[in-house]
């Protein structure tokens, strides 16, 4: 990534998990105190999505650093239930963890240069999302040369990924990370917010999953390149970094 005065270095794992088969094969990257707590989840889904949220953070901090020993790599939870990242030598490594369904991404990034990711599978099933916007919102929705339930997934994406930067999840209501502006480009749509105009989310679609990375505003990213790598992600029958 870039911006004005520099460039920025972050890192993403991008992982589909075809077959049951690919969570036992990654259970080895799991630190003792994160394999007792997997052993002890009873939901098998839960299970799941806690192997592939730890597997796409490790990886994607081992890109981000030089540390080869995954297990390592803790990876504990905060009180809002946010990835909290300690390792040997390093201080200021964050990770910011999404999964739906069989895809799991992560990204690794400095302390400094705050970001976020979600990823939602586009389905139908949207009247949750439509109950939570706004009415701008709403009103911005049909000013777009989009389609109406794609672009919900985007809106819902977009602040689900702010959420996680701010370390709240959605247990501050959706509505206070209202998006008052939507711009569509040629490999992606750009969104801000009414509420945190120093950040951005840049989305895109990848087959039937919306992606979205949030940044600072003033951050720029190689789209085309992430949109090309979930692609192939999508198109194995394995895991894949």
């Amino acid at each position: 990534m870039s911006r004005p005065e520099s460039s920025i270095k972050a890192s993403i794992c991008i992982a589909r998990f075809a077959h049951n088969l690919y969570f036992e094969e990654v259970i080895h990257c799991l630190h003792e105190e994160e394999l007792d707590y997997y052993t002890n989840l009873q939901v098998e889904k839960r299970k799941n999505s806690f192997l592939m949220g730890r597997f796409c953070a490790k990886k994607a901090i081992q890109l981000y650093t030089d540390i080869g020993d995954d297990r390592k790599i803790i990876i504990r939870r905060g009180v809002f239930q946010q990835p909290v990242v300690t390792m040997p030598s390093y201080s200021n490594i964050q990770v910011s963890i999404t999964h739906c369904n069989d895809m799991g991404a992560a990204l690794a990034f400095s302390e400094e240069h705050a970001m976020g990711i979600d990823i939602e599978k586009i389905s139908g099933e949207s009247t949750a999302i439509e109950s939570v916007l706004t009415e701008k919102e709403r009103n911005l929705i049909k000013t777009l040369y989009l389609n109406p339930n794609v672009a919900l997934y985007l809106m819902w994406t977009a602040k689900e990924a702010l959420s996680k930067i701010l370390k709240t999840g959605f247990t501050t209501p959706p509505q206070v990370f209202e998006i008052n502006r939507i711009d569509i480009q040629s490999d992606y749509v750009s969104s801000e917010y009414t509420n945190f105009s120093q950040f951005r989310a840049t989305s895109f679609q990848a087959g039937h999953y919306m992606i979205s990375i949030v940044h600072p505003k003033r951050t720029l990213m190689d789209v085309h390149t992430l949109k090309h790598l979930i692609s192939k992600t999508q198109a194995i029958s394995s895991f894949h970094c």
